[in-house]
């Protein structure tokens, strides 16, 4: 049995900020240990202070932030060693070399800078912001390498702190060793074609890209420990479950700990050993994932779990009230304002960590309460409003091949050459109903146009091709003063309500402003009333309907919490009654308690107004409570429609069921061994794929019936021809590669050498070249035979000599598939799926690119 030792423990750590308002208690008296190879997750709604206990953690506390109290201790004997003898006469205030422990809270900030990146890691939320734009990728790798390995750390001093900021215009010229360490370890977090790579910027990187070329600086320097805060939030579910299974296998294979801080409950199911809850500064509970999920002992650990869409709730169970503000908070427990159990024993003195669970189990819980019932819950908020049924009607909305091109023309030559300068295809020709009184799910990754279709739909974007008819009137038809009186009739609820409210403009303001734009209400004023009077109160009556207090109509947007703002941007959408409404992401960037409460209201005055909403969403779980019907978009088409219940139930397209296998399933009992991981990012709208548009990531792509190999083999085929269609394998790492594995001055299988095809550069042979291909390329090449070995052979053999259009040609007649050459389209039934898994309707064959007439009715 291993025995299982602490790598970091904090305890009674205090982190506070003094502001204008007061000293801000961020971390009050936090506990937690995380110990050798496991992962610990931390979780909690924003604003608990989750991040903040990670930067404590690290040192990286910023003014007028400051820790206040507490200990951070280290668990290394090695590192303890090197620091006394490092800091010889420091060492006794930090190091306890007896225990092989390090106090961080304690340690010098150069003691810090050898600890951060080397010992520890943290990969941040955003990439974007926490990269260097003007720095390469390539650069800023091995920048942390040569920092923690290569003995290259920098003095502190103002010098240094500039030059270190400062853009490196260029990057820097790279040593071998540092060089080749940065391609080893960008390979390993998945970055195709690394060497090709290292010298682009951060913004030629995906956003999943970005967020591994993170992960790859913080595991540059093989970290004991890997702190990550948020590193999904921002993704796709399918880049998200990339990432996650990335970070498990690191995990594995090197025996990192790592701290998971995230709000995702369905994240923290698939991947922690352990699990803390946090609230407001504070550990509530704690314990084993699998107790934590199975018999959560505090109120609030039980009404997060409630507030998870899942598939067996007609009606989500919100966490009423917010986080309490973290100034001069009173003793007793934080939740009791918001806790349906809470009695006097709650307030006013500090409470004890109760253990719950079995013998041996280690779970402990701050509450008065040895247990609670759950059934008072659910019952207590039942009350508070109930969702009743939508009758749905006949279409509203009627969307036929609507087109959104961008131009990517700059001026009036690129206008004049516009047939060779390619347009943006971020909606092309997308066609559904939405009916009357129901809610139709838009689904799909980022950057498949599911935004740019609500707004075209809207008519906020002017649509290339197609029509949208609402109400049986085509909105192409309407101009000016006709097209702003249509939408009164239709809103939209923005993805971020921060950007989307005007920071200058009270509530009361944001919400009368639509009403004097549309000359509401538009009957004539009582005697004794004026428009004035009952505009205000129109602005009250929708204050109350979403769910805010009236007094808070003078308070501006940075004055609101996210849930209140998105709150004001849905009452701002209702102010002039319409009738149909595009929901664009509307609770992306909320907690899972606010996500319930907002979910609960848009059911709410859907029921009560009989509105029509298209919900677009990411989130699968979301889409799955709020939608009748779904439809799922890739790269600018709809690829399946279906309702609700049956698309989860049976998802047909591929790429439906790759999006339905990566949603987080909040129950850490379930196995995901069966997950599809996709591989790869959206393709360009630029320059979309032929035939079906996600061919070139699909696991059951179609061969052609000359071809007998395993599914899996032929998939990896044609990402091979993929790849050398745009020339990006890597042929310089496979020589390098090739010349490790193959014997000094090896014959090449052309009677010639490999170095005279290289420059006289190479001494292994075209045989070692192709092997390292094959090795790289299949997973097990032994499956590939007869004549499809040979012209892959062959296609490698073309490589060898760089000669790509040889090897193009040699791959593409044997290997095409029908979804290359015919593109798919939606059947007419009630389940249609644009697939040639399906049988396609006569008007889906069409010739394929050799004049050929393929086979477009596969079953």
């Amino acid at each position: 049995m291993r025995v299982v030792t602490d790598l970091l423990s904090i305890s009674g750590l205090h982190t506070r900020f003094d502001t204008e308002r007061g000293t801000v208690r961020a971390v009050e008296d936090f506990d937690l240990t995380v110990p050798e190879g496991e992962t610990v997750g931390l979780v909690g709604e924003s604003g608990s202070g989750k991040s903040v206990t990670a930067l404590s953690a690290m040192g990286l506390v910023d003014d007028p932030g400051y820790v206040a109290a507490g200990d951070v201790e280290f668990h290394d004997r090695d590192l303890a060693a090197r620091f006394a003898e490092e800091y010889p006469k420091q060492a006794s205030s930090f190091v306890d070399e007896s225990r092989g422990v390090v106090d961080l809270t304690e340690a010098p900030e150069e003691a810090m800078r050898s600890v951060r990146g080397g010992e520890m890691s943290m990969i941040f939320q955003d990439p974007m912001t926490s990269l260097n734009p003007a720095v390469t990728v390539g650069e800023q790798v091995a920048e942390s390498l040569r920092l923690h390995r290569y003995g290259n750390r920098s003095k502190d001093n103002w010098w240094n702190a500039v030059r270190e900021i400062l853009p490196k215009f260029g990057g820097s010229e790279m040593n071998e060793e540092v060089l080749a360490d940065t391609v080893d370890i960008l390979e390993e977090v998945g970055i195709p074609e690394p060497t090709a790579r290292l010298d682009e910027y951060p913004h030629e990187f995906s956003g999943g890209m970005r967020q591994r070329v993170l992960i790859a600086i913080a595991l540059a320097c093989r970290p004991q420990l890997l702190i990550a805060d948020e590193p999904t939030t921002a993704l796709d579910v399918t880049i998200q479950a990339q990432i996650l299974d990335l970070i498990n296998e690191l995990q594995a294979e090197r025996g990192m700990s790592v701290l998971f801080i995230t709000h995702d409950l369905g994240v923290v199911a698939e991947t922690c050993d352990r699990v803390a809850v946090m609230y407001a500064g504070n550990v509530v509970e704690e314990g084993p994932v699998e107790e934590i999920f199975a018999n959560p002992s505090h109120p609030y650990t039980y009404a997060l779990l409630e507030s998870i869409p899942q598939e067996d709730k007609e009606r989500l169970t919100p966490i009423e009230g917010n986080v309490p503000d973290l100034i001069d908070m009173d003793e007793g427990c934080h939740f009791a304002d918001r806790c349906p159990w809470a009695h006097d024993a709650c307030v006013g003195e500090e409470i004890p960590y109760l253990q719950h669970g079995g013998a041996g189990v280690d779970h402990v819980s701050k509450c008065v309460l040895e247990d609670f019932d759950e059934s008072e819950y659910a019952s207590d908020l039942a009350g508070i409003r109930s969702s009743g049924e939508t009758e749905v009607g006949d279409p509203l909305v009627e969307v036929r091949d609507l087109k959104k091109h961008f131009s990517r023309a700059d001026d009036v030559l690129d206008k004049w050459l516009s047939e060779e300068v390619k347009s943006v295809k971020a909606v092309d020709g997308v066609s559904f109903d939405i009916r009357e009184g129901e809610t139709l799910g838009l689904v799909g990754e980022s950057g498949c146009g599911k935004s740019t279709t609500g707004e075209t739909i809207l008519r906020l974007l002017e649509p290339t091709d197609g029509s949208v008819v609402f109400a049986g009137e085509d909105l192409a038809n309407l101009s000016g003063q006709d097209l702003r009186a249509k939408r009164r009739d239709m809103q939209m609820i923005f993805q971020d309500p921060l950007s989307s409210l005007d920071p200058r403009m009270t509530v009361g303001q944001i919400l009368l402003e639509p009403l004097k734009i549309h000359d509401l209400p538009a009957e004539s004023p009582a005697e004794d009333q004026s428009r004035r009077e009952q505009r205000r109160e129109r602005v009250l009556e929708l204050i109350e309907e979403v769910g805010l207090s009236q007094d808070q109509i003078d308070r501006y947007p940075h004055e609101m919490s996210g849930g209140q703002r998105q709150r004001v941007g849905i009452a701002r959408a209702l102010a002039v009654d319409p009738d149909f409404i595009v929901c664009d992401e509307p609770v992306s960037a909320l907690d899972v308690s606010v996500q319930a409460q907002i979910l609960n209201l848009l059911e709410d005055l859907q029921a009560e107004f009989g509105l029509t909403f298209l919900f677009i969403a990411h989130d699968l779980s979301v889409v799955r409570h709020v939608s009748d019907r779904v439809a799922v978009m890739y790269l600018g088409e709809v690829v399946e429609v279906a309702d609700t219940e049956q698309l989860f139930a049976d998802p047909k397209h591929p790429y439906t069921q790759a999006l339905l296998s990566s949603i987080p399933v909040p129950d850490p009992t379930v196995d995901t061994d069966d997950r599809v991981i996709l591989e790869g990012d959206v393709p360009s709208p630029i320059d979309p794929p032929s035939g079906c548009h996600f061919r070139t990531r699909c696991p059951q792509i179609i061969p052609p019936e000359h071809v007998d190999m395993p599914q899996a083999a032929y998939r990896e085929v044609m990402s091979v021809r993929q790849r050398v269609e745009d020339e990006s394998i890597d042929l310089e790492l496979a020589w390098s590669m090739a010349e490790e594995a193959a014997s000094t001055g090896a014959t090449a299988t052309d009677g010639g050498t490999a170095a005279g095809a290289r420059g006289g550069e190479m001494p292994a042979s075209v045989d070692a070249f192709t092997d390292v291909l094959w090795d790289e390329l299949f997973d097990d090449p032994s499956v590939v035979r007869g004549t499809s070995r040979d012209l892959v052979q062959e296609t490698f053999e073309h490589l060898a000599r760089e000669d790509w259009g040889a090897a193009e040609e040699t791959l593409a007649d044997h290997f095409e598939s029908v979804c290359e050459s015919v593109d798919p389209v939606l059947q007419d039934d009630e389940h249609p799926a644009a697939c040639h898994l399906y049988e396609q309707p006569a008007n889906a064959v069409t010739e394929s690119p050799d004049g050929a007439t393929p086979d477009g009715d596969r079953t």
